[in-house]
Order: structure tokens, then C-alpha cells, then sequence
């Protein structure tokens, strides 16, 4: 405790210091590595409440950029927040897709329209902060590691946090990709984040990483036409989910459902739903937490898109991997959950 105070201390003096670039970038860099990278970001990552963290990243993604004034390099950490503020952006939009699809049922068009359009600002807003997320990873470790990413080149990376934020950013890529195309393309992602995932991926190891990079390059292989050629599609995810269960991290599992809806495969995405929730003895990861409670965050998200299209409600209380048809003794009993 006594470290951080002093650390604190050391890079708010020098952040006073003017007159020299050197000098507070330095500091400022001293302050992202020792204080937000190193103690505060470990920290965030144990955490379950991803409503909490999403106001957190709100909070502080102004005060991570503001450092990049003082000549500091802050890329990493704001690829860190921007990933969950996308996160928490994506959760509003599918909150006024559930809104739309309730007013389509209803035949209250004006309604349904006005959902529509909201929910297509949210998505733009969510492509926008997740294309950041990657560009701020790709730019620094780029430059950190001196390679180009999506080449047959990887980084020699010396850190966790790099290769974490590495990991993250692509996935914002690849999810900033399918978020513009959803929103009309209106942010301009480019499509060629896809197949640069691909190739950046292979630089992961897929085990140490809870089985993410192998599902999200499988993610790809099924959205790209003629990607997945000899590719065993199903079969890299039911390892990568495998890998996921026994480390705590069913991040894989969420890759898996996406896509799978991009096909319009129900059954896939319900049978992928119930695998998430009935994992025998799972145990979350303490270190990486958040990870996990987000893959349940959006596991919800996609669970409410098939309840409400299906019985005009989200998913009933605690009723993640159960559905409106299910059936009890050879009955359909959807009016329970529903009280």
C-alpha cells in the first residue's frame, strides 16, 4: 500500500512539471504501468458485477485518455475500458431490440420503429468504441513489439497484461465488424479485421487463454464465406469451451452462440445456452472473473432475443438455459415461469 501511495505521489509530482515531454512521459507512463495496468486492472478483473465495471469504465476511460496530454501512452488501458464500455453500449441496444420486437408483436409500428432506430445508435455507438479498442491494441504493440499484426509474424511478449489486451482487442475488432454491419455500416469498420483476427490469433495460446483465441478464429471461419473450408468448425468450439470450463472462463461458449445466430441455428444456440449453465463443479476463474460474468451477461442478452421473439418476454429469473417450451413430464410448461 505504502509502494502505490508512493507511486501516486512520485507521478502526480511529475505531472506538475512542465516545460518537459520527457519528464512527464515518464511519469505518466510510470503511472499507467505501476498503478492502472498492474494493481487496478487486476483488481476490476475479479470482479462479477459487470454493471459495476461498466460504470467504472464510463468514469474513468476520459481520465485514462486525458494522459495522452501529458505525452503518456495509455493505448493498452483504453483499449481495456473502451472493450467494456462496448460491452455496457451493446447491452442498451439489445435492450431496445427486445423493445422492437415486443412492439412488432404488439402491431404498434411506430413504436417498433422508434426501437429500431435507437437501437441502431447504440449499435453504431458500440462499433465505434469497440474499432478504438482495436486500434489503440494494434498501434502500441505494434510499435511496442515491432511486428505487423495479422502477419506470419508474432509479438514476443514479455507480459500477461499484453497479451490480454492483445486477446481483447481483437475480439473488439471482430465484434466492432458485426456491430457496424448491423448499424448500417455507418462507422465504417473496415471487413478486413476478420481475416487479420485470424492470422493474429494463432500467436495466442488457446489453453493458457481459456480456449477464446481458437473459438473467436472458428468465429470467423463460420461469418467469412469460404473461410471454414476443412475447417471442424463445431469441433474447435466443443474444445474451446472444454478448455473454458476447466479454466473458469466460458468465454468461448458466447463465440460459439454468436455464431451460430449469424446462421440463424437455434438449436445451436440453445444447446450451447444449456451447456453454459450446467457445467459440472464449475468454478469461476478468481483472476479473470469478469471474463466470465460477461459471457453470462451476453448469453442473457441472446437467451432475451429468443424468449421475447418467442413469448414476448425476456428470460424469466433465473431461468438462464431453460425456455418456453420446455417440457415437464411431457407437458409444456411455460406458464411457470412466467408467474
Amino acid at each position: 500500500m505504502n509502494r502505490l501511495l508512493s507511486l501516486t505521489a512520485v507521478a502526480a509530482t511529475v505531472l506538475t512539471l512542465g516545460g518537459c515531454a520527457s519528464v512527464e512521459r515518464a511519469g505518466t507512463n510510470l503511472a499507467l504501468k505501476k498503478i492502472f495496468e498492474e494493481k487496478i486492472t487486476p483488481q476490476v478483473m475479479k470482479l462479477n458485477d459487470v454493471d459495476m465495471v461498466c460504470n467504472f469504465s464510463y468514469v474513468n476511460t476520459p481520465l485514462i485518455s486525458a494522459m495522452r496530454g501529458f505525452h503518456g501512452e495509455p493505448d493498452l488501458m483504453e483499449t481495456v475500458m473502451l472493450s467494456a464500455g462496448g460491452v455496457c453500449s451493446d447491452a442498451q441496444a439489445v435492450s431496445d431490440e427486445l423493445r422492437y420486437l415486443r412492439a412488432s408483436r404488439d402491431k404498434r409500428p411506430d413504436e417498433a420503429q422508434d426501437a429500431r432506430i435507437s437501437q441502431k445508435r447504440w449499435l453504431a455507438l458500440t462499433a465505434q468504441r469497440q474499432y478504438t479498442a482495436f486500434l489503440r491494441m494494434q498501434t502500441r504493440l505494434e510499435a511496442r513489439y515491432s511486428f505487423k499484426y495479422g502477419s506470419a509474424t508474432c509479438p514476443d511478449f514479455n507480459r500477461d497484461f499484453d497479451e490480454f489486451v492483445y486477446l481483447m482487442g481483437t475480439i473488439s475488432g471482430l465484434q466492432a465488424m458485426q456491430n457496424d454491419i448491423a448499424a448500417q455500416q455507418s462507422v465504417g469498420v473496415p471487413t478486413d479485421i476478420a481475416p487479420l483476427a485470424d492470422a493474429a490469433l494463432k500467436c495466442l495460446n488457446n489453453a493458457k487463454w481459456w480456449g477464446a483465441p481458437e473459438a473467436a478464429r472458428a468465429t470467423v471461419w463460420s461469418i467469412i464465406p469460404g473461410s471454414g473450408q476443412g475447417r471442424d468448425i463445431k469441433g474447435t468450439f466443443d474444445k474451446s469451451m472444454t478448455l473454458g470450463e476447466a479454466k473458469g472462463v466460458r468465454l468461448a461458449h458466447v463465440m460459439a452462440a454468436m455464431a451460430a445466430q449469424s446462421s440463424d441455428d437455434s438449436a445451436t444456440i440453445r444447446e450451447v445456452i444449456k451447456r453454459f449453465v450446467n457445467v459440472q463443479s464449475f468454478t469461476p476463474s478468481e483472476e479473470y472473473q469478469l471474463i466470465d460474468a460477461i459471457a453470462y451477461q451476453q448469453l442473457m442478452n441472446i437467451s432475451d432475443r429468443l424468449w421475447t421473439q418467442n413469448a414476448g418476454t425476456r428470460t424469466p429469473l433465473a431461468s438462464l438455459g431453460k425456455f418456453w417450451d420446455d417440457k415437464v413430464g411431457g407437458d409444456v410448461n411455460a406458464d411457470e415461469f412466467l408467474k
